[in-house]
């Protein structure tokens, strides 16, 4: 078992070791993670994790256990769902239990294809950057058979590739060569980092459309998200592909997620609500103007109807100042939600969230009711129009029963809000 990983930070183009963390049972008889800051990040004083580990000299242990019992920036490195089916194939091809893999095993596993700016040694060898290239159609075929319990050849390359985001469908690392335009998994000096998205296993090839369309209307409503492609693929398959804001040419980016800040368990709705992201937002930013474009966050995924809204889908991202925003609006779509609920209440409402909810919250983002008003009015007048807006955008892609429930929803939503 692996007892001792060190954590670099390479933010903004900057490499030295940030910390150590040790797997030991001197403390307790069974493993304990501890974690020390290294003598560089103490005198760098640059917090990536101010609120929940705070810059200081002395040893930290007791991390949660819905976080692997791993601080806040570590967790945040390692993959769910798909990432982790992948890991877990892996390790079972290799004739070892995932149980029996520790927390420390699986960041060597992510190594330096980590999202953000982290790396950590030692690195398993899917752990290093691809420089194998790999097609979209080709990934979708691998993405196909794993889904089906097969493609045990596959499985070394979708790990290298798509072994570290987050999230239960499909992805991959990709990289876009900025002449041609063509995609490939190779690590290429130049090319645009991007990451490609596929339908999970007994998904209708349409939620990559219904993606896009969801991406178009968040530009039309003026929220801040990543440039984006929809591709239909051979075989029947789609793919939607965004380009990835951790990274500026070469360079990543720090980016926290709100449950790495704020040490909630984003698998347990409820967790947190709008208004705890609201005062996060505030107190990771030292910006009140965030406050305003969180609440703009919450408004969308309230009239559009994504209640996938848990706290591992808002991050923070550091510019080279030191200074945190909100990053760009991601995996926003149309979600029904765990049992129709939003995973985050707006001040005790998660179903049926109405004009007076959405204005309570205003208030907490010190906007005024006249300002709230416009915005509803603002994202309903692109709402209304979310059919014909799909229509334009990818005719015959998305289904008239899906297109129809989905403004069916919306519709409800938006007249509890006017």
């Amino acid at each position: 078992m692996l007892e001792t990983v060190n954590i670099y930070y390479e933010g903004w183009g900057e490499r030295w070791l940030w910390g150590t963390l040790v797997r030991t049972r001197r403390v307790t008889s069974r493993p304990v993670t501890v974690f020390e800051y290294s003598s560089e990040a103490l005198s760098r004083n640059i917090e990536l994790s101010s609120h929940r580990l705070p810059l200081k000299q002395k040893t930290t242990k007791g991390f949660p256990v819905h976080q692997l019992e791993l601080p806040g920036p570590a967790y945040d490195a390692l993959p769910d769902g798909w990432g982790m089916l992948l890991m877990d194939r892996l390790f079972r091809k290799r004739q070892l239990s995932p149980a029996s893999i520790g927390p420390l095993e699986r960041l060597a596993y992510v190594g330096n294809n980590a999202l953000g700016a982290m790396t950590f040694e030692p690195v398993a060898p899917e752990g290093m950057e691809s420089d194998q290239h790999v097609s979209l159609e080709s990934l979708a075929l691998g993405v196909q058979e794993v889904m089906r319990g097969k493609g045990g050849e596959y499985l070394e390359m979708l790990m290298q590739v798509g072994g570290s985001p987050q999230g239960a469908r499909p992805k991959a690392l990709v990289y876009r060569d900025p002449l041609t335009l063509e995609f490939t998994t190779a690590h290429i000096a130049g090319y645009e980092p991007w990451l490609v998205k596929f339908p999970a296993k007994s998904e209708h090839p349409e939620v990559c459309a219904i993606e896009s369309v969801y991406a178009h209307c968040l530009q039309l409503c003026d929220v801040q998200t990543p440039d984006s492609l929809h591709f239909h693929l051979p075989g029947g398959h789609a793919a939607f592909a965004s380009k990835r804001f951790d990274r500026l040419h070469d360079m990543r980016i720090p980016v926290q997620s709100l449950a790495s800040f704020t040490g909630a368990d984003y698998q347990g709705p409820g967790s947190l609500n709008y208004q705890n992201f609201l005062r996060a937002t505030h107190l990771c930013t030292r910006d009140i103007r965030q406050k305003a474009v969180a609440f703009e966050r919450a408004l969308f995924n309230v009239v559009f109807n994504n209640r996938d809204d848990h706290t591992k889908n808002f991050s923070y991202r550091m510019d080279q100042a030191g200074n945190w925003q909100l990053s760009p609006a991601y995996d926003v779509t149309y979600c029904t939600g765990p049992g129709g609920w939003h995973q985050m209440d707006v001040c005790g409402e998660a179903l049926n969230i109405g004009r007076e909810q959405m204005m309570q919250l205003a208030a907490e983002a010190d906007l005024t009711m006249q300002a709230a008003s416009e915005l509803i009015e603002k994202m309903g007048a692109v709402a209304s129009r979310f059919t014909s807006i799909a229509a334009e955008l990818h005719r015959g892609a998305i289904q008239k029963e899906t297109l129809q429930e989905i403004q069916r929803q919306i519709d409800a939503n938006l007249a509890r809000l006017r």
